[in-house]
């Protein structure tokens, strides 16, 4: 039955206020009526009015609910929203090739946050969340309004029931750093909690929250929990792990794993009960930040200062051969701490895939006496003569040299430049790959001005080698370690030698230089013959690997100037193994010479990587389809013709490449029996054919002086006239260069004199010097004569006694 209330004033002319309350409420104003004859009308007029309100106004009310829905989706549509991650820094994981974690950096606002994919996290590690914090995560929509009117009751009696907080309403209070103590907040956080539901799919809120949950400190998400705790990923972790993970959002200060904390261990406990009735698992190993790794630190700390790129970062370092480098550096450097020697830097590489096993950097990374955080393997320091290697590559190549080709270490002047070697002494006449081993600087450098398109300087550059300089400012003295280059560097160039002559970049990073340039600087053939030339069978030069195949280090050496660096660089298996000793101070030490202290160090690695690895040599035969042939050459020369050579020798030799023509030494003459002097003409019972050797007046010099002299054949007979002048070669000049301008100063002008020096045939005993058609003087071979330079033009002319000439174009400029 529906109640009405009237309320009518005293007067007449006033309102009438009518309020009738039934199942609406209803609220009628009549006005009151101006005469006594208009009642009647007024009455029926009043009637009317008051239907219509009444219908008006229940309408509305029917329509309130719907405006208000449509106002507050209108709002979850259009109210801004940010997902929960945006804006949200990460950790960046450094990763070694086997998965294992090397380095967990910080994020931007100095938290441990791993970013981690809901699909990367086990299925039974969520339902257990969810079972724990949010049971009816996938039917409420951001709210549950069930364990919200609990969670009020309970607050209101003083009792403590479960919380009222979704899995969703945690998103929105650690999205928007809401403090819900406060209804206020608390209403704003269900409100942004509904809204986070309306725009976002569940699993996008679900992967929010395991990646940023509190864990206790500067720990956020499960990834980063999992990794400081467990030092797992999350589909590693055991379920006894994962509950005790589990536990730790909702007090993240009081339950923080770790094994001494009572809170945590207790609420583990009465989980546990709570679930299984027992328990399940082993005891915990919980770690602490304390406890993350620090491995491989240089190249870690490289990556992680590089522009952010992607969050994980898993780098080919393999973790076992990173102990073994980092072990025997530490060693090694320590038994020679009290000489001076306090520091070094390894780097392998696993030539085929170009990828960094191994990288140390220095002796000790967190040794400030040593400036350890330097990284040596960046560092650019001469490299002495580890160099060496590629001009002869680059000469075989050319067409200049095999493996026995016959070079000249004797002393030799390049344009004012008198290079020495390490040892002082000079050998003389020397085979390309003992001169290569044994690191003789004049051969090398004598080759070096002999290469062109390309020439040492363009081949390294080419490369990747970064010159600071151009190439004249060098000139030879880059064969001696004469511009600086990085163990970087230097390790691309070994395996480029591996990889049959093509150049390609270091790899550090898995998934990346899959597309990476690769250049042919070298041929095939050259490539393979210069290692066979590195390799010299000194037993202390082998290894025995794994299966107990015997491997050759084919390794050089380098020192630098001054004794500042110590180098030794090579193959080994599938690796190139780079070693430098040092001081990252630059201070001397006598004991930083390549032989002496490097090749020690590279050889216990090299041993204890072959041990423990399956090798083979990669290098004992060309591979299949390789232009190269085995020949017999006399060893003395390297000549081909070997019917005057009493000994001969295996070699290398690339056919259409390598050099034909012989070295003259061995040749057959015509000797008078009896006057012994060379015959002009062959006689029957007179003359007789004899095998002397011709060395050139340079090289039968060293000959002497290393106590081994040549016989020295003998002259033509007087009746011979010129006929001697056909035969034989003619003088070498030495100095001056052909083709170069000399510069002289106004000061110097008539007072510069100029070398020129000249070697010839064996028994040659004067050499006449002309210039421009003048004759200035004669010397014995390799003796100077010293000539008055005059500015112009100058043709320079030496002739022997034997009437066989040589000549060289030279210009003199006077500068301003």
């Amino acid at each position: 039955m529906r109640r009405r209330k009237t309320s009518l004033s005293v007067r007449a002319d006033e309102t009438i206020e009518i309020i009738y309350f039934s199942s609406m409420a209803e609220k009628t104003t009549i006005d009151p009526p101006q005469d006594e004859s208009g009642r009647k009308g007024a009455g029926k007029a009043l009637s009317r009015c008051t239907l219509c309100a009444v219908l008006r106004k229940r309408r509305w009310w029917f329509l309130l609910p719907g405006v208000v829905l449509a106002l507050f989706m209108l709002w979850l549509q259009l109210a801004p929203c940010r997902h929960p991650l945006e804006d949200v820094s990460f950790s960046r994981v450094v990763r070694d090739s086997k998965g294992g974690l090397m380095r967990l950096s910080l994020s931007k606002d100095q938290k441990y946050r791993v970013y981690t994919r809901l699909a990367d996290i086990p299925p039974a590690a969520v339902d257990a969340v969810l079972r724990y914090e949010d049971r009816y995560y996938w039917h409420h929509p951001g709210v549950n309004a069930l364990a919200l009117v609990r969670a009020g009751y309970g607050l209101l009696t003083g009792k403590r029931l479960m919380g009222g907080s979704t899995i969703t309403m945690q998103v929105a209070r650690l999205t928007y750093g809401l403090e819900t103590g406060k209804i206020g907040a608390k209403l704003r956080q269900i409100l942004l909690a509904v809204q986070l539901n309306w725009k976002f799919s569940k699993e996008e809120i679900l992967e929010a929250y395991f990646n940023l949950a509190p864990y206790g400190g500067n720990i956020e998400g499960l990834g980063a929990a999992s990794i400081v705790y467990f030092h797992k990923t999350p589909e590693e972790l055991t379920p006894g792990e994962s509950m005790s993970l589990m536990l730790v959002p909702q007090n993240p200060v009081q339950r923080r794993p770790a094994q001494d904390n009572q809170h945590f261990t207790a609420a583990l406990h009465r989980l546990e009960a709570a679930w299984h009735g027992r328990k399940e698992h082993a005891p915990l190993r919980v770690y602490g930040v304390g406890d993350l790794p620090f491995a491989a630190p240089h190249l870690s700390t490289e990556l992680l200062q590089q522009p952010q790129g992607d969050n994980l970062l898993r780098t080919t370092i393999d973790p076992a051969s990173q102990k073994k480098i980092e072990r025997h550096l530490r060693l090694f450097t320590a038994r020679q701490r009290a000489y001076g020697l306090t520091n070094g830097a390894v780097l392998l590489v696993h030539w085929p895939s170009m990828e960094v096993r191994a990288l140390a950097g220095s002796a000790n990374f967190f040794d400030d006496g040593i400036m350890g955080q330097m990284d040596g393997t960046r560092a650019r320091r001469s490299p002495g003569s580890t160099l060496k290697p590629f001009i002869y590559a680059l000469a075989l190549d050319q067409g200049l040299i095999h493996p026995l080709t016959l070079l000249a270490d004797t002393p030799r002047s390049f344009s004012g430049y008198d290079p020495e070697n390490y040892d002082g002494s000079f050998r003389g006449p020397i085979g390309a790959a003992n001169a290569l081993r044994s690191s003789r600087n004049v051969p090398a450098i004598a080759l070096a001005a002999r290469l062109k398109n390309p020439n040492f300087y363009g081949l390294l550059r080419s490369a990747g080698v970064a010159f600071l300089s151009e190439e004249n400012h060098y000139g030879l003295s880059l064969v001696l370690g004469g511009a600086e280059v990085s163990m970087r560097e230097l390790a691309g160039l070994y395996a480029m030698l591996a990889n049959k002559g093509i150049w390609r970049p270091l790899r550090f990073l898995h998934g990346t230089g899959r597309e990476d340039t690769a250049l042919p600087l070298l041929s095939p053939e050259a490539a393979f013959v210069t290692l066979s030339m590195l390799e010299d069978g000194d037993p202390d030069r082998q290894v025995r690997s794994q299966r107990g195949a015997t491997l050759p280090l084919r390794l050089k050496t380098g020192t630098s100037n001054g004794f500042r660096d110590a180098w030794a660089t090579g193959i080994v298996g599938p690796y190139v193994l780079v070693v430098w000793l040092g001081n990252f101070d630059n201070r001397p030490n006598p004991l930083l010479v390549g032989a002496i202290s490097a090749v020690p160090l590279f050889t216990q690695i090299a041993r204890e990587l072959a041990a423990s690895e399956p090798m083979q040599d990669h290098f004992s035969e060309p591979a299949h389809g390789l232009n190269v042939e085995q020949i017999e050459v006399c060893a003395a020369t390297g000549d081909l013709d070997t019917s005057l050579c009493a000994d001969t020798a295996k070699t290398w030799f690339i056919p259409g490449v390598s050099p034909l023509a012989p070295s003259g030494v061995f040749r057959s003459i015509l000797i008078d029996k009896t006057t012994g002097l060379r015959a002009c003409m062959p006689q029957e019972g007179r003359t007789e054919v004899q095998t002397w050797e011709f060395w050139p007046t340079d090289l039968a010099q060293m000959f002497a002086r290393a106590g081994m002299p040549k016989p020295e054949p003998p002259p033509f007979a007087p009746e011979c006239g010129d006929k001697n002048a056909a035969s034989g070669n003619p003088p070498r000049i030495v100095q001056p260069k052909d083709g170069l301008v000399y510069r002289l100063s106004l000061s110097d002008k008539g007072h510069e004199k100029l070398a020129f020096i000249a070697h010839a045939e064996a028994g040659v005993k004067h050499l006449h010097w002309f210039v421009n058609g003048s004759y200035l003087g004669s010397r014995a071979p390799g003796e100077i004569l010293l000539w008055q330079a005059v500015p112009g033009d100058a043709e320079v002319r030496v002739v022997d006694d034997a009437g066989r000439a040589s000549q060289r174009r030279l210009r003199v400029r006077v500068s301003q």
